[in-house]
């Protein structure tokens, strides 16, 4: 059966572009996807180090190239003095909670967080707001932090986190989305940002010949660093 595999990150402003042109895809093919945590953010760092002169020019760029615009509360936390922590790990243990007290819904739960810290700017690693997002799937507060404190739930986030890393190889970019075909192989149809039209061609070609050749990225790290 063919699917979806996207490997994303909640600190990866491409992957808040690229959540538009996900959920038109899942709308054409009707595949179902599953979502891996990537590890962007390997060493904890504020929101605050996004916030000069390189930073802000890569966000413009980002919603010129995307069409997607960030919130006004991103430019507050892009400012010395109120920084929020960005930490890829826990936000993978985020994710994996929620896979399990909500399964089903992971790339929904992924832009929510997404969206949390992009278009609010919010601190998607405090308590409440992690609780207030994870409300709009019937999880309760107290719940949700027995799921985060659970040693067998950062296993199994770290588990994902490995398996994404050892997917994307040599070649780490986020967002990547693969299809899965019906034997089971894998076929990279986007790394990095790609427009819906782009991404439609990678599967056809995929599709027609397996093919993956081709692909080009435009990515960028949470400093504004852009490969």
């Amino acid at each position: 059966m063919k699917s979806f595999l996207l490997i994303t990150d909640v600190f990866c402003p491409w992957c808040y572009g690229f959540a538009p042109v996900m959920r038109r895809l899942l709308a054409e093919y009707g595949y179902p996807v599953r979502v891996l945590c990537g590890n962007l953010v390997d060493e904890p760092m504020l929101s605050s180090e996004m916030g000069d002169p390189k930073g802000l020019a890569f966000f413009k760029r980002l919603v010129e190239t995307t069409g997607r615009p960030v919130g006004d509360g991103l430019y507050g936390i892009l400012k010395q003095g109120r920084g929020v922590l960005m930490d890829s790990t826990k936000a993978a243990v985020l994710l994996r909670a929620l896979k399990k007290l909500a399964p089903g819904a992971a790339l929904e739960q992924m832009e929510a967080f997404q969206d949390a810290f992009y278009a609010r700017g919010l601190d998607v690693l405090s308590g409440a707001v992690q609780a207030e997002v994870a409300a709009g799937w019937g999880v309760d507060a107290e719940a949700l932090a027995s799921a985060l404190a659970s040693d067998a739930v950062a296993a199994e986030a770290r588990r994902d986190m490995e398996e994404a890393e050892e997917i994307l190889g040599d070649f780490v970019v986020y967002p990547t989305l693969y299809l899965r075909d019906d034997a089971g192989g894998l076929h990279a149809v986007a790394r990095g940002y790609a427009p819906y039209g782009t991404v439609c061609e990678k599967i056809k070609s995929a599709l027609e010949s397996g093919s993956e050749a081709g692909l080009s990225a435009d990515a960028c790290g949470p400093d504004g660093c852009c490969g």
